[in-house]
Order: structure tokens, then sequence, then C-alpha cells
């Protein structure tokens, strides 16, 4: 049984968001560090800034089994016990949080990013559609593409803002262009999941003050996940 945020509160709901940026942040540390970063996560992610329309939550996090990382995640930086082992991700969130407060001034800069996004294909099973018969390797070159597409749309403008998160990891990693772009897709949808979190009532003094209360709820919800895999 899939779990959704139909009947979440208002909390929940900011919580989920909030899961939605600590996943790609993780995800951008894993790349960069050459950890192991499944492909499903990053496409569960990364398709999260291609819904463009959203009738309601759950049309952005459709499966929040999907987002069992972020949750996790969550968690994690908010224990006392991490803080050290989880600074690059707490970096990469709160950076994140920085880049809405630019974009949101930003209506210019907003109108473009949505009408590319508008052009690009969606990740996964979904990206041959409406593409005919696919040859071989046909559906990786689609995706490969739509990574690179969605670079370049980072790099075109959330990359001019005056401010920019500093990716750190191994040159190796970070030179690899399959991997940056991947990195700067994550950003993207971080930016995308905080323009939502905020849009929901959340906000960065929350983050000090009900540190406790976020970790507890990320725990619970991640534990209904869990019950009904």
């Amino acid at each position: 049984m899939n779990v959704t945020s139909a009947n979440f509160t208002a909390w929940e709901q900011q919580t989920v968001a909030l899961a939605a940026i600590s996943q790609s942040a993780a995800l951008v540390s894993y790349l960069a560090q050459g950890r192991y970063a499944a492909e499903t996560d990053i496409a569960a992610s990364v398709n999260t800034v291609l819904v463009i329309d959203p009738g309601s939550l759950a049309d952005i996090y459709p499966n929040l089994g999907s987002l069992g990382l972020g949750f996790k995640t969550l968690q994690d930086m908010f224990s006392n016990d991490r803080l050290r082992e989880n600074a690059a991700m707490i970096r990469y969130t709160l950076g994140m949080l920085v880049l809405r407060n630019k974009l949101i001034n930003n209506n210019a800069m907003q109108d473009q990013i949505r009408a590319k996004l508008a052009q690009i294909t969606p990740l996964g099973p979904a990206a041959s559609e409406g593409h005919g018969e696919v040859p071989e390797g046909g559906e990786q070159r689609l995706r490969e593409y739509s990574y690179e597409q969605l670079a370049r749309l980072y790099q075109d403008t959330i990359s001019t803002l005056p401010y920019r998160i500093q990716v750190q990891g191994k040159a190796a990693e970070l030179d690899n262009e399959q991997i940056a772009n991947r990195i700067r897709a994550l950003l993207l949808a971080g930016i995308r999941s905080a323009v939502l979190w905020y849009q929901l009532g959340g906000r960065r003094w929350r983050l000090v003050f009900h540190r406790k209360r976020i970790q507890e709820t990320a725990g619970n919800i991640r534990r209904k996940l869990i019950v009904t895999d």
C-alpha cells in the first residue's frame, strides 16, 4: 500500500517537502564523494521539479516511499550525535533554502525556469512516452539528455544568482559530466521543494526552534512507510 500525503496535517506536509530537500542534499553529497547513489532515488527527486501545475502535494510526491532516504537524512541531520557526519548535507540543505529566497524575488527567472522545464522529458519509464519506438539504449540516452538539459538550466539561471552552493567532493567525480549534471539537477529539484516548503508555511527559524518536532515527525512518517512497504 502506498502512503500518500492526502490526509497529512500542515506540519506533516511541510516535513515531506523538507525531506525532499534533504534527499536532494544527501544525493548531491553521495555523488560528489563517490558514494553509491541509487538511480531510482535520483530520478524520484529530480522528477519532482518537472511537475509544472500540481493540484496537490501528492501530485509532486506521488509515492512517499521514494523519499525514504530524505526522511532518514532529515532525522540524522537533526540528531546532535551526527552533526559533524552530516555537515555537508546540512550545508547543502541550508544553501537551497537561501537560493529559494533569491529565486522567489526574481520573477523573470521563475518564468524562464518554468518555460524550460515544460520542455524536458521526465526520467524513468515515462522518459520514452511520446517518442515512439525507442531504440536499444534509447531510454538511457533520453535520461542523460534530460539531466543535461536540467544541468544547463541550472547553470543559466540559479548559478547566476548572487549566492552559490559550493559542492565539495572528489575531483574525479565532480569532473565527470554525467555526475555533474545529476548534481545540478538535484540542486534544482531541491530548490523547487524549498519553494514548496515555504508555500506550505515552512520557515527557517522553525529549523532552530522546532528541531525535535521535525525529527519526530520525519520518524513517524518513515515508520509508516516501513510498515506499509
